[in-house]
């Protein structure tokens, strides 16, 4: 173990309980990014994907999927920014389980995490755009009167944004973090 390796040891009998305290970990770690900064519906950056990340490289898309959701669920109730929106939560799950899916048991070295990085990234821009654009529709309605369509546009610059925060972000934390957690899981 290097110094400041302790951030979870691990526990050798029950690997259980340790995937369920890093999982919620994550996912308070996950509400805490997405409550930090104010958003709009419209415009809502954060980077509250990176423990969904971390999940998702360290016990797959399920674990993942699930962190994401539950994390958007406990968010809406004890933070509320609008009324509760079930699609929203499966626009999440479903980035989740993209990331799980894309970075579970890789190879995330070199050229392959930044493909992999794209992937993932493509993935959330795909349902960014068009899938939570269309729960929020729903929800909100279009700004100033518009259809869908139109905020569909109107949210391209925030989804892109976030694309590109996760494809930068990803082989950072793969790097800083992930590693140094592997050694310590595995």
């Amino acid at each position: 173990m290097e110094k400041g390796d302790v951030f979870l040891k691990r526990n050798n009998r029950d690997e259980r309980t340790y995937r369920l305290v890093l999982v919620a970990l994550m996912i308070t770690m996950t509400l805490i990014l997405n409550r930090v900064l104010p958003s709009t519906p419209v415009y809502h950056l954060t980077v509250d994907f990176i423990p969904v990340f971390i999940v998702a490289v360290l016990f797959g898309p399920v674990w993942s999927a699930a962190t994401y959701a539950v994390a958007d669920t406990i968010g809406a109730i004890l933070f509320p920014v609008g009324p509760y929106n079930p699609g929203i939560t499966l626009t999440l799950l479903l980035i989740g389980l993209i990331f799980g899916l894309v970075f579970y048991k890789k190879d995330l070295t070199g050229i392959s995490l930044w493909v992999r990085s794209f992937v993932a990234s493509a993935g959330a821009l795909l349902v960014k755009l068009f899938a939570t654009t269309y729960f929020l529709f729903l929800i909100y309605g279009g700004p100033n009167g518009m259809g869908y369509l139109a905020y569909v546009i109107a949210r391209i610059p925030n989804c892109v944004t976030f694309a590109l925060l996760v494809f930068v972000l990803i082989p950072v934390v793969e790097k800083v973090i992930i590693e140094r957690l592997k050694r310590i899981y595995r």
